[in-house]
């Protein structure tokens, strides 16, 4: 199992929190950290597809962002998303719903109902 975080080098006041506490909460063994565009683009391309043991969670920390990381769309079809979004305005809402997300949350400084949400979703024997 891999947590691929994506928080953008630009947004790294905002990611600092989520950083935190999801490798207090997971260890750093199993996070892989992305901070750019180009790198997310990397890993998404890489061969052999999608991979159903890895989990994205990407944070948008601005409308824009949230645009930018929606040119990436076909790379994520059907790769397991979670997304942090940077509002809760009804144009954010649907953008988000088209990337199909587990989960979404927004930009917070506690993470623990996302932290929940990943640990069911990379320990599903454990869940009843």
């Amino acid at each position: 199992m891999n947590l691929i975080l994506f928080v953008h080098q630009d947004a790294s006041q905002q990611g600092e929190a989520l950083q935190k506490q999801m490798i207090e909460y997971f260890g750093e063994n199993i996070i892989q950290m992305v901070h750019t565009f180009n790198a997310l683009k990397y890993i998404l391309k890489q061969p052999g597809g999608c991979n159903l043991q890895e989990v994205y969670v990407l944070l948008a920390e601005s409308p824009r962002r949230l645009q930018e990381l929606f040119c990436l769309i076909d790379l994520l079809d059907g790769r397991r998303i979670v997304l942090i979004l940077p509002d809760d305005t009804r144009t954010t809402v649907s953008m988000a719903h088209r990337f199909y997300p587990r989960f979404f949350t927004y930009i917070n400084t506690i993470y623990d109902d996302l932290c929940a949400v990943l640990y069911k979703m990379i320990n599903p024997k454990n869940n009843h």
